[in-house]
């Protein structure tokens, strides 16, 4: 996959736009946002307008990152031994 897509275009093998912000709304009743409030866990919360509630496609990492902590991507704690979902410091590529 090349890397040189520029921001809004298409990444069609992940269906994805490159660095283009978006939401995560859950699908219960209240319709709230996956956000990172306070530390690295992920929650869900009622929309508040914030940028931690805000996510893009990192395309050279092919990651997941927040838009107020830009180096944070989507991550399972514990090495993906555990259920829960974090924000975490991105160290390398996808691969």
């Amino acid at each position: 996959m090349p890397d040189d897509l520029k921001t809004g275009d298409m990444n069609k093998d992940w269906g994805m736009k490159v660095n283009t912000p978006f939401h995560v709304i859950s699908n219960l009743p209240a319709g709230r946002y996956l956000d990172v409030p306070v530390g690295r866990n992920m929650v869900i919360k009622t929309r508040n307008g914030f940028s931690s509630q805000e996510w893009y496609f990192h395309q050279q990492s092919r990651t997941i990152r927040n838009m107020k902590h830009k180096t944070w991507s989507w991550d399972i704690q514990n090495h993906g031994t555990s259920s829960n979902m974090q924000a975490y410091n991105t160290n390398s590529r996808w691969f």
